[in-house]
């Protein structure tokens, strides 16, 4: 009997403990790029926004994926967001869903990237900025921004090159 007390008191218990509510927000917003109009997405996941991700994709016209990046929303951004979601996270979600769009052009030269700035080696990143590609730049961690850009011979997106975030004032 004391055992079927018990198990009823932790029922009970179970029941009143708050429970965290997801980490499920997302901000969708169409914008041009590369002469087209795509649909950027930028979102949390996750049951808590401890453990949630933070996903960025891209897709085309015809919805068909051109671009995705994602990071552990923590991590990535810090533990200002492992907190519910709030208004905070909302506002975050839609400044990142504001990429830069430039061209590759805009980017620095060869001899001013630092040691793992990109990923690519030095004629392949000095033809695809001499063409002057679409580009577009996003946060990509806390004062960091991955720039992509559209290769139209492939029919997507690449990562070019990380810099430091420029923020802009309000």
């Amino acid at each position: 009997m004391r055992l079927v007390a018990l198990l009823a008191l932790f029922a009970l218990a179970a029941a009143c403990t708050p429970r965290a509510t997801d980490c499920n927000v997302n901000v969708t917003r169409e914008l041009e790029f590369a002469g087209a109009t795509v649909a950027l997405r930028a979102e949390t996941q996750g049951p808590n926004c401890h453990q949630a991700i933070a996903l960025y994709t891209i897709r085309d016209e015809a919805g068909d994926l051109i671009y995705a990046w994602t990071t552990p929303l923590q991590r990535g951004f810090g533990d200002v967001f492992a907190a519910e979601p709030d208004e905070h996270l909302q506002s975050f979600l839609e400044r990142w869903a504001e990429p830069a769009v430039l061209t590759t052009a805009s980017t620095p030269a060869w001899s001013e990237l630092e040691v793992g700035q990109t990923t690519l080696d030095q004629l392949t990143y000095n033809d695809i900025r001499a063409r002057e590609l679409p580009m577009l730049c996003h946060y990509s961690g806390t004062s960091r921004e991955a720039c992509v850009f559209w290769e139209p011979a492939a029919g997507a997106a690449g990562h070019l090159f990380d810099r430091i975030a420029e923020e802009t004032p309000e």
